[in-house]
């Protein structure tokens, strides 16, 4: 069974390719990045002309703006007296400065065995736990978020062998990803789409895990924030699963995709927009999951 499932992103063994960045970073970085950028623009001043301002180089503002560094605090405050910010705006963006440097949740379960963080998962995992819109496709298997922890085992033994203590890392950091979004307040639109075959594949398992994983997907979909929807005909989507969320404070949405080789993230704005247009046309030919499951 391809590990096709943005939900599956956890147990990668391998580092992300993106379209636009060289390094992952983290969702403090892109937002800090962002408000920056767009405080240069309405002040109608090119990179360089900022970068002269507070003493550094134009490539400096750049890698700044696309969250691609952390900021350094001072940097952050010179910025802020260069655009003349409010004083809360200043106390919120310094704060992102400081965050972008700090450890994430999900720091203990995806770390190598010499305690480095793979680079695949920050932005993933911090998008997902304050996206303000999430969206999934999924071809194969039931999405991380909607899985129960018994399918999750019979989903780790159908797939390539894994060393015990990863397979562990992997339950303990779905089981954390679904409690900090059950404990969300603010709770985020949510919509997945997922295909027949996905409840297909629940009559090869044990009928207690499949009966029980199936009452899941329908408990899901009757929260108000949450869609499950099954894909009944050939849709849009059919090149295989991904993932659109749509971080807060300003963040374009970016799309993350998984495979077993790999996986990347895609940032182009047209590019996302492809991806958008075709979770829309893939819904069209969906159902209500209580409706298929009927």
């Amino acid at each position: 069974m391809p590990i096709t499932d943005v939900s599956d992103m956890d147990i990668s063994p391998v580092s992300c390719d993106t379209d636009d960045m060289s390094e992952q970073p983290t969702l403090a970085r892109r937002s800090l990045g962002a408000a920056f950028r767009r405080l240069r623009e309405t002040a109608g001043q090119s990179p360089r002309d900022v970068g002269d301002a507070i003493g550094v180089s134009r490539q400096t503002i750049g890698r700044i703006e696309d969250g691609k560094q952390a900021t350094h605090i001072l940097q952050a405050k010179a910025l802020c007296e260069h655009f003349g910010v409010t004083r809360a705006k200043k106390s919120h963006l310094c704060d992102l400065a400081v965050r972008g440097k700090e450890k994430g949740w999900w720091e203990p379960y995806t770390s190598d065995s010499n305690g480095q963080v793979r680079p695949d998962f920050p932005l993933f995992l911090e998008t997902e736990q304050v996206a303000a819109h999430i969206r999934v496709l999924e071809t194969e298997v039931v999405p991380g978020l909607l899985q129960t922890p018994e399918y999750l085992t019979e989903l780790q033994a159908a797939q390539l062998p894994q060393p015990p203590e990863l397979a562990e890392s992997v339950r303990g950091l779905r089981t954390h990803r679904q409690k900090l979004m059950a404990d969300r307040t603010d709770r985020p639109r949510v919509e997945f789409l997922i295909s027949r075959a996905v409840i297909d594949y629940l009559d090869g398992i044990s009928a207690a895990v499949a009966a029980s994983q199936r009452k899941r997907l329908v408990e899901a979909a009757e929260e108000p924030n949450i869609e499950v929807r099954v894909i009944t005909r050939l849709h849009a989507g059919t090149a295989g699963a991904f993932a659109i969320l749509t971080p807060p404070d300003g963040v374009p949405p970016f799309v993350y995709i998984d495979d077993l080789d790999g996986c990347r993230y895609v940032e182009d704005v047209d590019i996302v927009s492809v991806y958008e247009r075709a979770f829309g046309l893939a819904r069209t030919m969906s159902v209500p999951v209580e409706e298929y499951l009927s």
